[in-house]
């Protein structure tokens, strides 16, 4: 059934077609503490319709990265899309030319076969590192970005570091080697670890690490039995790199010959148990225990006896092509809803074993990030109310994890982004802070970015934005410094 408030929201937010820079945002309820200084950039799909074409799946817009720069009190709005050269040839050629994740070009599939290369949407995450702003999608390299004037200043290899150098065959099959949208930075050393999934002659698991200065190298390069679709994993305060891998089946012929879409190609094995691998050094093991089928994860980390504690929004099954089609139609009964799960693995015994800490489902979780990879007890998620006749996330969580314990904000009938923690710079507690989300109101067809205090989850700050625009997918806050 069609949710008049999917609709709504899809209708009004199809296509950003303007670009602002330093506009300053109108407030309309409460005051934007002065303490709050610092950049959020965020990034997500900027249309879900492109050149007359409704993408199939919320994945497929191009990239857009919007920067908040909080300043004595005020906030000034940017917004920029990625100049993928996909990107750029689409506009200059008036058409699309490329085909997505969920989205094949029209045509049917003699305008698909043998178009392997997809469009670089570069739409899922920003992060700041090393003294770079990077776009990062799922299946290619990032895209440096100008943090001052959100120019696209170029495809970035890490100086050759994501060219595939495996074999003169395994370059010809993929010659990018992917840089994933979930990087993790220790808090305590500054380096940035990330993975790409390549596929090739084998199929490989690649494991990158980079210093704070930015320098990037290869730590190791997994030979997997199979392909996997993973999209997040897990850093601890050891290093100890946890990977959650379900079973799953790709149609690779069918993509190839234009008749599947990638999502359209994967299928989900429920049968078939998942895998957690936990990668320490040199050592790789791996455990079993019930399929689930995850996209993020709040956090995890090693309690002193040695287990490893993680809590991941898993799913039971893989949310496929015809679920999102739904959802781009406006039907919202195709929401994947997950409630909070946490996963316990004893190395030294095999054990496996997992339970769930609230009924309120989420996603697009966000943590104090100096507590990734450690003992932490909060998490804010968007989220929804278990009890609701609709299957839509339309309100704020905060998830005590360790009680556990839940608070719960009704935004209904608006739909809200992921909320990002900003810790206070005199923070008192780990919850000590604000979490900051971008907003589609539907009473007002405008979209806000709204502040909210981070311990109690009451609005501190509401601001109109000067246009509507999706609220996106992952961001970063970046302090004065930059």
């Amino acid at each position: 059934m069609v949710n008049p408030t999917l609709k709504t929201f899809l209708e009004a937010t199809a296509c950003v077609t303007k670009e602002h820079m330093d506009h300053p945002l109108e407030l309309v309820e409460g005051e934007v503490p002065p303490e709050l200084k610092g950049t959020l950039f965020r990034n997500g799909n900027g249309r879900f319709v492109h050149q007359g074409v409704t993408y199939d799946h919320f994945f497929d817009g191009d990239g857009m990265i919007t920067r908040f720069a909080f300043r004595d009190g005020q906030v000034r709005y940017s917004n920029r899309y990625v100049r993928t050269r996909e990107f750029v040839e689409e506009e200059r050629r008036g058409k699309m030319l490329y085909r997505s994740f969920g989205t094949n070009l029209p045509g049917g599939w003699p305008a698909n076969a043998l178009k392997m290369q997809f469009k670089n949407a570069a739409n899922t995450s920003v992060v700041w590192h090393g003294g770079q702003l990077l776009a990062l999608w799922e299946g290619g390299w990032p895209h440096r970005i100008d943090p001052d004037t959100l120019e696209t200043i170029d495809r970035y290899s890490y100086e050759g570091v994501l060219e595939n150098d495996f074999s003169w065959l395994d370059k010809q099959i993929m010659r990018e080697m992917p840089f994933s949208a979930h990087p993790k930075e220790h808090p305590d050393t500054g380096v940035l670890y990330n993975f790409g999934t390549v596929a090739g002659t084998k199929q490989r698991l690649v494991l990158y690490r980079v210093e704070p200065d930015g320098q990037a190298s290869i730590e190791q390069a997994i030979p997997m039995d199979d392909l996997v679709f993973t999209h997040d994993f897990i850093l601890t305060d050891s290093g100890k790199i946890i990977f959650c891998l379900p079973p799953v089946s790709f149609s690779i012929w069918k993509a190839f010959m234009g008749l599947a879409t990638p999502v359209e190609s994967i299928r989900a094995i429920q049968d078939a148990p998942m895998k957690i691998m936990i990668v320490d050094g040199d050592t790789i093991r791996t455990f079993e225990t019930d399929f689930f089928f995850i996209f993020h994860y709040a956090n995890g980390y090693e309690t002193e006896e040695g287990t490893i504690i993680f809590d991941a929004f898993a799913m039971d099954d893989f949310p496929g092509a015809e679920a999102n089609v739904a959802l781009m139609a406006g039907d919202d009964s195709a929401t994947p809803r997950a409630p909070l799960r946490r996963f316990s693995v004893d190395p030294a015994t095999g054990s496996v074993s997992h339970h769930v800490l609230t009924d309120y489902p989420g996603e697009l979780p966000a943590i104090d990030p100096a507590l990734n990879g450690k003992p932490y007890q909060y998490c804010w998620a968007v989220g929804g109310d278990p009890k609701a006749d609709h299957k839509l996330l339309d309100g704020i969580v905060k998830y005590e994890v360790q009680t556990p314990a839940t608070e719960y904000v009704s935004l209904t009938p608006d739909l809200p982004g992921e909320p990002l923690f900003i810790p206070h710079p005199d923070r008192q507690s780990e919850d000590h802070g604000w979490v900051a989300y971008i907003k589609f109101e539907v009473a007002t067809t405008s979209t806000f970015l709204e502040i909210r205090d981070a311990g109690s989850l009451e609005m501190v700050a509401k601001l109109r934005l000067p246009h509507n625009i999706p609220p996106g997918f992952h961001g970063c806050w970046v302090k004065p410094s930059l």
